[in-house]
């Protein structure tokens, strides 16, 4: 439920191990993320690629020079191994580590289980940003500080950092006060990926 003023919202969500394991899975699959993953493995392989020369240069060296006939045979055999494996690697950073992201974010609440972070928490959506108040704690996040929001069928992320984020469940929540919290997000965020108005 939501009690509204003009340029105002409230919602009252129940936070759960499973809330912080798909925004953990979901803040990996970002393309800011993923691209950095992809010039990590395009360094790989070019130092991949010059080490494996460098080395078999310096195996086949007599004194006059590199023996070309025995490297490059070796040489493109080795890259094709080389990349081969290192295409395998990065296939399964996309598709094998989210769930297993999943699964460490649920142990790790389960063993450290913290009413911080899980538990029933009032995220009242005002002028100066969002504050976030539960039984033990309350805290502000100036809309200074939101680079994005981005919405997807389960929640609403209100992206601070590279890793760092806001996470606000659907769940249990009536289509007038997600409107209302959409509004005020729209009001004071740039960059928002939100469901069109209705």
């Amino acid at each position: 439920m939501t009690t509204a003023t003009p340029g105002q919202a409230r919602m009252t969500v129940a936070m759960t191990a499973d809330d912080y394991a798909e925004f953990a899975a979901y803040v990996y699959k970002r393309p800011e993320l993923r691209r950095r993953r992809y010039r990590s493995h395009l360094r790989f392989a070019v130092l991949m690629i010059v080490a494996l020369m460098a080395y078999l240069i310096w195996q086949t060296w007599d004194g006059k020079g590199p023996d070309w006939g025995r490297i490059l045979p070796v040489y493109f055999q080795g890259l094709a191994v080389g990349l081969g494996i290192l295409a395998l690697l990065a296939l399964a950073y996309e598709f094998a580590l989210p769930p297993l992201v999943r699964m460490n974010t649920r142990r790790m609440l389960k063993r450290q289980p913290d009413d911080l972070f899980l538990g029933q928490h009032q995220l009242d959506f005002g002028p100066e940003g969002i504050s976030d108040t539960t039984a033990t704690a309350s805290g502000r996040m100036d809309w200074s500080d939101i680079r994005r929001v981005e919405e997807t069928p389960q929640h609403l992320y209100v992206i601070l950092g590279t890793l760092q984020g806001v996470i606000i469940p659907k769940r249990g929540q009536d289509a007038a006060t997600l409107e209302a919290v959409r509004a005020v997000l729209r009001t004071h965020v740039a960059d928002t990926q939100l469901a069109p108005s209705a």
